[in-house]
C-alpha cells in the first residue's frame, strides 16, 4: 500500500495492512510503514465509507477494469521473472 498526505508534502510512504479490528461502528484498519519511516497507522472506517468504496469499484467502468487487469495479471504473475507492481508517478 502506498500513502502519501498533503501534510507530509511529496513524501511517499510504503507498508503493509497488517489487520483489522471493529470497534464500535468503525473498522480499523491497521497498517505498518516500512519506507522512509517504520510508523504504526490506523485507518477508522465506518459503513457509510465502505459502502462507497463499493459503489465507486462496482459501479464504474474504472472500477472493473481495475479488478479484471489485476486479475489477469494475478494468474500471469507466478510465470514472470519481474514481480514488481507498476507504481503510479503522481496520485
Amino acid at each position: 500500500m502506498l500513502v502519501r498526505s498533503t501534510g507530509l508534502g511529496r513524501t511517499e510512504l510504503e507498508g503493509n495492512i497488517k489487520s483489522f479490528d471493529v470497534k464500535g461502528d468503525y473498522l480499523i484498519i491497521v497498517m505498518k510503514t516500512t519506507e522512509p519511516v517504520k510508523w504504526h497507522v490506523r485507518v477508522a472506517t465506518n459503513f457509510s465509507d465502505l459502502m462507497t468504496i463499493t459503489r465507486l469499484i462496482i459501479f464504474t467502468g474504472k472500477g472493473w477494469k481495475f479488478i479484471f487487469v489485476q486479475l489477469f495479471k494475478a494468474l500471469l504473475r507466478p510465470f514472470k521473472k519481474d514481480k514488481a507492481f507498476a507504481r503510479p508517478d503522481d496520485y
